[in-house]
């Protein structure tokens, strides 16, 4: 299966639809986001575009550390003509083609550290520093996508990232958008 991998969108509209635009060129079967969606207009506008670009596939999440209001961003959700998996725990766990996987934003180091070391699943996907990441310890491969939002470590940075996930193979490849920030 071919999935999407996006994070940390920060509320950044275009290049959130860059992202989009990419995973419907690469014909991913799922997306995954792992979190920092942070306003609820933001899922708002991530489902208009997916219908809009025909783009109709599971979405699953977790929550980041940012999210402004999370009741809204779940009554918005129900809204939605495509809604959004929302894992009710801190990490989201999902068995594709053989792969354990499991999502967890990454804002604390102790609980992803802990994940890494268990050897339990074959990928993490992460989010959270907006540094991508496709690196593989023992047996797990670790994929953050970077994020989507210009920003990193306190400042504006020129890039921005998604990643695309190939369960089949477990191997993945982060893609680097387009779009540069302008001020």
């Amino acid at each position: 299966m071919k999935i999407g991998v996006i994070s940390d969108t920060h509320d950044r509209l275009e290049t959130i639809q860059e992202a989009l635009n990419i995973f419907k060129q690469q014909k991913i079967e799922m997306i995954v986001h792992c979190g920092d969606w942070v306003s609820p207009f933001t899922l708002e506008f991530f489902d208009q575009y997916c219908q809009k670009i025909n783009l109709i596939v599971p979405i699953k999440s977790v929550f980041g550390n940012n999210e402004g209001d999370y009741r809204m961003i779940n009554i918005r959700n129900t809204k939605l003509k495509n809604p959004i998996f929302f894992s009710p725990k801190i990490v989201l766990e999902l068995k594709l083609y053989q792969q354990k996987i499991v999502v967890y934003h990454g804002h604390d180091t102790i609980i992803l550290d802990a994940l890494i070391k268990s050897q339990v699943y074959n990928t993490i996907l992460t989010g959270h520093t907006h540094i991508s990441r496709n690196e593989i310890i023992g047996k797990t491969l670790i994929i953050n996508p970077g994020t989507t939002s210009h920003a990193c470590l306190s400042k504006i940075i020129p890039n921005a990232s998604v990643a695309l996930y190939n369960s089949i193979e477990n191997k993945a490849e982060i893609i680097q958008l387009i779009s540069n920030f302008s001020r």
